[in-house]
């Protein structure tokens, strides 16, 4: 409804205005107009108490109220326009305090922290980095951190503190496979360039990596440091050294490539006389083979030999025998009583003091007493092996045949 205007007449009481009937009309018609646009036909829900500068009237469900523009409380729709600024100005986003700011799109949201300023973008970040020249990039100190490449240069770049040397804000080049290894502060390849089969040596003078031969400033490059035989050794002492490796009696040595390989011509040895510290004459079907101080030489026996050690005492040698074998306790036993057993081999050991001491078994006691021989072989000065007879007398003696004192008595078990 257009807004209604009472008539008030060309002048005072010429009976030309509206009557007051009909100017009563206009007016309610006016406020109805105005109460059912700005409320609900008979209260005004709308309030402009106490409004500050740049508030918008914002209805809060039942009343519009004066209230700050920034703080929507449904979501905003565009309807595919643009939010554009005016005359060049910016377009703040910002949170009330410590909120996050997200952006969704595609399914993937966004984050931007409010509380520690970091951005959360999980999924792909297209952007371009590439700079004219150098000095139009970031400045270091204020975007450390911060990739970027320059037109025209193959190595791309960071902002880094490097704490090094005291270096601190500085944009370094990264090295990438097109790189070359000057790029590197300690490497100088520019200012002599490398020649063929040339290495990179430590130059102290320089602090630098420079080229070089690889044997310059090396006297001399062993190839082994020394080698040593059953005889003889050798030292390597330069870079044409060569090692022989000789054959030798029905030995050869043939190198072919990376192999060495060692022939032997010779007859290797098949049986136990063949060896040099054997003795086999006079063996027998059934004979053992026992040490005697010099070779391994037969010794016949029916079952496992038992060995027992003589000697003297050290401050009289003549008073009696020091004995030390199986079922005798470890030290000295002086003329101790022997305890044997018919069918068994038993070798008394007389090599260290058989010159002086004879070792001689006997039936009855004394320097004149009667040998018994029976089932013995070897020596009372060397080794005296004795195989007991099952018939053996149940005692008898040993004897030094040169004093008396050194004596002692055998008893033969079963």
């Amino acid at each position: 409804m257009a807004k209604q205007t009472i008539g008030l007449g060309s002048a005072a009481n010429d009976n030309t205005g509206d009557t007051l009937r009909v100017g009563g009309d206009k007016v309610n018609d006016n406020f109805n107009e105005l109460y059912t646009a700005l409320g609900n036909g008979t209260t005004l829900t709308v309030s402009t108490t106490n409004p500050a500068v740049g508030q918008v009237l914002r209805y809060n469900g039942s009343t519009f109220l004066p209230s700050d523009y920034t703080n929507l409380t449904a979501a905003l729709d565009i309807n595919g326009n643009s939010i554009i600024s005016s005359s060049n100005g910016n377009i703040p986003i910002a949170t009330n305090g410590t909120g996050d700011i997200t952006l969704a799109a595609g399914g993937v949201t966004s984050t931007f922290d409010g509380a520690t300023g970091g951005v959360d973008i999980p999924t792909t970040l297209s952007y371009k980095n590439e700079y004219n020249s150098l000095g139009a990039a970031p400045a270091a100190a204020g975007y450390t951190g911060y990739y970027f490449t320059v037109n025209g240069d193959d190595n791309p770049y960071v902002n880094i503190n490097i704490t090094a040397g005291g270096v601190g804000d500085t944009r370094a080049k990264l090295v990438t496979e097109y790189s070359s290894i000057n790029l590197l502060i300690d490497v100088d390849t520019t200012t002599t360039p490398p020649s063929n089969d040339q290495v990179l040596k430590w130059n102290s003078t320089s602090s630098k990596w420079l080229p070089a031969n690889d044997s310059a400033g090396i006297g001399s490059i062993n190839v082994f440091a020394s080698v040593a035989g059953d005889t003889g050794s050798t030292t390597a002492n330069s870079q044409t050294d060569t090692l022989t490796i000789a054959g030798g009696t029905n030995i050869t040595t043939a190198v072919s490539g990376d192999t060495v390989t060692v022939n032997f011509s010779g007859t290797l040895t098949t049986t136990l006389n063949a060896l040099t510290d054997t003795n086999m004459s006079g063996l027998t079907q059934g004979d053992g083979l026992f040490y005697n101080g010099n070779d391994w030489v037969p010794t016949p026996t029916t079952g496992p030999i038992l060995w027992y050690e003589l000697g003297a005492p050290v401050e009289n040698a003549s008073s009696d025998y020091l004995i030390n074998g199986p079922g005798l306790p470890a030290g000295e036993n002086r003329d101790p009583t022997l305890y044997v057993h018919r069918g068994f081999t038993y070798a008394f050991d007389n090599t260290v003091e058989g010159g002086g001491h004879p070792f001689r078994i006997q039936s009855t006691q004394g320097l004149s007493g009667t040998p018994y021989t029976t089932g013995q072989s070897g020596s009372g000065t060397t080794v005296l092996y004795w195989t007991i007879p099952f018939d053996a007398p149940s005692t008898l003696y040993y004897q030094c045949t040169l004093h008396a004192a050194m004596q002692g008595t055998i008893n033969v078990v079963s």
